[in-house]
């Protein structure tokens, strides 16, 4: 079992790119990667914000994108985050570009905004995890 893990672990950025392939050809690919003039909805009113925000799975979705995208980096430091954030924000956009140039859902740019929010709690999320390990790691070398 440990030499099937090293070895998903070691092809984790080959898995990543494939993840990636199959997120952003999957809309396209109900239609027949047929695509009309995206229609999008650019207003970005409190109205759009807050029924934007009660997408749940864009949250949970676009947290664990954004999981996946931290561990590609060697370690997990501002630059890796920094980056990983706009690399779920910009796959957001992207997805609700495919939305609306394939009508199969509400392009709204506001949508963006769970995107986001689903990035930040992941922050978090592995913060606690980086903070824990230190944590951890301090007081096993107090403790010999």
């Amino acid at each position: 079992m440990y030499m099937w893990l090293l070895a998903v672990w070691r092809r984790r950025q080959w898995l990543y790119a494939a993840y990636i392939v199959v997120a952003i050809a999957r809309i396209p690919a109900r239609t027949g990667f047929r695509f009309a003039c995206p229609a999008c909805d650019l207003h970005l009113t409190l109205a759009n914000a807050a029924l934007s925000l009660t997408k749940l799975s864009h949250l949970v979705l676009f947290g664990v994108f954004f999981v996946l995208t931290v561990v590609q980096f060697a370690r997990v430091n501002r630059t890796a985050v920094g980056w990983s954030i706009l690399a779920t924000v910009v796959l957001g956009a992207l997805v609700e570009l495919e939305e609306g140039a394939t009508r199969t859902g509400n392009c709204r740019m506001t949508d963006v905004l769970p995107d986001l929010a689903g990035a930040l709690v992941g922050t978090a999320g592995v913060m606690l995890l980086v903070i824990g390990q230190r944590h951890w790691r301090l007081r096993a070398g107090l403790q010999r």
